[in-house]
């Protein structure tokens, strides 16, 4: 889309945000929300700050834990949505940790205080994945980590991993390159509604239109999502939506420092990702990274969420791959520096 095109698109949704916020409180006021995907509330780690904010853990039932991968959801998302990756993972002797995002569900602080789809700073939400992370490598000192990250999630965990020694390999899926690249204008545009109503509300949900594939293949998988009592209600700020921009400014340099093993999932239907950027933003993001072991996995009929769609099966195996080879990889430095001492 070009940047006039998309820029009209932004002015129209700060239009209807600016002058129709009561219209959308009303509207919210006799919505009846659907069951939840993802139950809100303990187990939850403590953040520097205070605020508590929830995470969901799976691992091996016995044996030895090969690995560990910290994982963050994406915008509107829950630390549940990796749950099917996760139960794949754990026989294969893979620990996986998913922490709630703040401002969203699983900030069990800002539900309390009915402050959710509002952030003041965004640098938040990466300090706040590298704490849980550090928090969970405490638990398994001896394991390998792994970070991963879907949507807005995977632009965390790549702000994350910027000059983490302790980061063996990062999975991206679906990365949000439509906040890495969105052009300068729009950026200056949303930035100014943040100056002048950053607290008034964008849009209630947004993003998934439930009448046509967009987060999966399956438009009915998709509005039930949508309607989940999981979702940010009324809906996200100005402020919130400024912050994301600033996080991918903020993963755009850290894809440049990215040294460490990479594997980028992409559905070539993503209309959520690559919102007003296009495919080809995904091809940028991968050159940018200098890392020479980097791989990126395609799927021709893929949406934006990957692992709930009918790609399941092949990027559950492409994400086990990928990790027996770099854990193979390790047992094979292990033993060289081993045999040289």
């Amino acid at each position: 889309m070009p940047t006039f095109r998309l820029f009209v698109w932004t002015a129209l949704i700060a239009l209807a945000g600016v002058t129709s916020a009561s219209a959308h409180n009303a509207r919210h006021l006799f919505f009846h929300p659907g069951p939840s995907l993802c139950k809100e509330g303990p187990p939850a780690w403590t953040a520097p700050d205070g605020r508590q904010i929830m995470y969901r853990t799976w691992g091996p039932a016995s044996g030895k834990l090969r690995a560990i991968i910290v994982a963050v959801p994406g915008w509107n998302a829950t630390a549940g949505d990796i749950e099917p990756l996760a139960r794949y993972l754990a026989p294969r002797g893979i620990s996986v940790y998913s922490c709630g995002v703040r401002g969203q569900h699983g900030d069990l602080t800002a539900r309390a205080h009915h402050t959710k789809g509002d952030i003041i700073d965004g640098r938040l939400w990466t300090s706040d994945f590298c704490d849980f992370a550090q928090w969970v490598h405490r638990r398994h000192p001896d394991a390998p980590l792994f970070f991963y990250g879907q949507s807005m999630g995977a632009l965390i965990a790549l702000t994350a991993a910027d000059n983490n020694a302790d980061v063996r390999g990062i999975v991206l899926h679906s990365p949000a390159v439509a906040m890495i690249y969105t052009p300068l204008p729009v950026r200056t545009f949303i930035g100014l509604m943040r100056a002048l109503v950053g607290d008034r509300l964008l849009f209630n949900v947004g993003l998934i239109p439930g009448d046509k594939p967009a987060l999966t293949s399956d438009a009915a998988f998709d509005r039930v999502w949508g309607e989940s009592i999981d979702r940010v209600r009324p809906g996200y700020t100005w402020r919130f939506l400024d912050e994301a921009m600033k996080l991918g400014e903020r993963a755009h340099v850290a894809a440049a420092h990215l040294r460490i093993p990479v594997l980028l999932l992409t559905g070539d239907k993503d209309p959520i990702g690559t919102a007003g950027v296009g495919q080809h933003a995904f091809a940028a993001l991968m050159k940018s990274i200098p890392s020479s072991e980097k791989e990126r996995d395609r799927f021709a009929n893929g949406y934006h969420d990957l692992i709930h769609d009918k790609n399941k099966p092949q990027a559950l195996r492409c994400v086990g791959s990928w990790m027996d080879r770099q854990l193979s990889r390790d047992s094979l430095k292990s033993a060289a520096g081993a045999a040289k001492a």
